[in-house]
């Protein structure tokens, strides 16, 4: 009795979870792959997306200038707009002795003691 071994193409694990199209050549059809597109950034405390923050991959990024991929402002590609004002009056309120830093809102509390600590180092 003859034992027959059928060889079977195994798929390896980048193959598999990257995205692919089909695309016409002159042989026929083939298989394309391709990196997705990253998503939008998020403000850490609100979740809405950010404004002036690329969303493209690093080789994107590169070409552009430093001031074009990430913006320059305190917590910049981090927090929105929002979040941003709302953090710094509440560290005015703590500077001022109006507040304790335990008091501030948990989501806040963690950029109002970076922001305290900066303000210190200068």
């Amino acid at each position: 009795m003859r034992l027959l071994l059928k060889m079977v193409n195994m798929s390896t694990k980048n193959t598999k979870s990257k995205k692919y199209k089909y695309v016409k050549s002159t042989s026929g059809s083939k298989r394309e792959y391709f990196k997705g597109k990253h998503k939008k950034q998020l403000c850490a405390i609100t979740k809405k997306a950010l404004s002036g923050v690329p969303h493209e991959d690093k080789v994107g990024k590169g070409k552009k200038s430093k001031t074009e991929k990430r913006p320059s402002a305190p917590f910049g590609g981090i927090l929105s707009g929002e979040a941003r004002e709302k953090v710094f009056i509440e560290m005015g309120k703590v500077i001022a002795g109006i507040k304790k830093l335990e008091d501030v809102d948990q989501k806040y509390r963690k950029y109002v003691s970076q922001v305290i600590g900066r303000a210190n180092n200068e």
